[in-house]
């Protein structure tokens, strides 16, 4: 240590670096406080007294500062340095993806840096459009990240993923086509079945579960003129939304999901109780459970086709 530097001096940087952590989620790089004043020994100092850890290679971390995706991420940006985004599934989780996992902090950097730690995705620098911060983090768009993830899920999770982020209105459908369309050359996988998924939802509003998304999909398949979505109708007993109808038949479908998501009985019996209103005006109204959805298809397309037909 420097020891013309008095206590006071000290007291300072340290509260200059707590500053910086808690901006950064407890982590900091050895550049930032190297910037800030501190010298080489003052930092050693540091780590061997335990009041830092490492993180990663020249990334430090607050001592019992609690660990999390955001200060994962955080760290390995630090550690790639400038340029580089969380990717893939790490961006996923950070964004909130539907059931995102994972294992390690996955990057998008030019730069040539490899850690066991850490999945690099090196390549050319990323287009504005899919760069992004997320409060201090750099990252890919949501709309980017789900080109990205779109390979390495199946189709009714990637539809049920993709109908989420446009209801919390982070991804927007013609935004999403058109970074599909820039991407097209480069053979990503999974992009042209998620273009075929974003042709197939049409221009409604957004499905609100994966059991939504899979009738529409059945709807889709069924050859059917398509219906509304979430289509608000008014009977004598109150106002009520319902998933999928045709107003010109007065017929719809409801996505019936006590069997898939354990709803309370309470719920499961309001619902019957609606369509019992709906009945007494005329809707025909039928309900669609996962289970007859997921594994017996057929049975459903030939409920759809029967039921439009007959409404006709």
């Amino acid at each position: 240590m420097n020891p013309n530097m008095s206590a006071k001096s000290h007291s300072e940087l340290d509260a200059a670096v707590a500053r910086l952590a808690e901006r950064q989620f407890s982590v900091f790089a050895r550049l930032q406080v190297v910037d800030l004043g501190m010298t080489r020994a003052q930092i050693e100092h540091r780590l061997a007294t335990g009041r830092w850890d490492r993180r990663l290679a020249s990334v430090f971390r607050m001592a019992g500062a609690l660990d999390s995706p955001q200060q994962s991420a955080m760290a390995a940006t630090l550690w790639a340095g400038d340029g580089s985004l969380v990717s893939h599934a790490a961006a996923a989780v950070l964004w909130g993806f539907e059931g995102a996992r994972s294992r390690k902090v996955e990057l998008w950097t030019t730069r040539n840096v490899r850690s066991d730690l850490v999945i690099v995705h090196r390549g050319t620098r990323l287009d504005r459009a899919d760069r992004t911060m997320l409060g201090p983090i750099p990252i890919t768009t949501p709309a980017r990240t789900l080109i990205d993830v779109a390979g390495r899920v199946e189709d009714l999770e990637l539809s049920a993923v993709m109908e989420n982020l446009i209801k919390r209105d982070l991804v927007d459908p013609d935004r999403l086509r058109a970074r599909l369309d820039a991407l097209r050359s480069s053979g990503r996988p999974g992009s042209a079945r998620l273009q075929t998924l974003l042709d197939a939802r049409g221009k409604g509003p957004a499905m609100e579960s994966t059991l939504e998304a899979l009738v529409w999909s059945l709807i889709v398949e069924s050859g059917v003129r398509l219906p509304e979505r979430q289509y608000w109708v008014d009977v004598p007993s109150g106002r009520y939304r319902l998933d999928f109808f045709w107003p010109d038949l007065r017929f719809g479908l409801e996505c019936d999901s006590y069997e898939h998501h354990g709803e309370r009985r309470s719920d499961w019996g309001k619902d019957r109780a609606r369509y019992a209103e709906l009945a007494v005006v005329g809707l025909r109204v039928m309900p669609v459970t996962w289970d007859a959805a997921r594994h017996h298809r057929s049975r459903v397309l030939r409920w759809l086709r029967d039921g439009v037909r007959e409404a006709a």
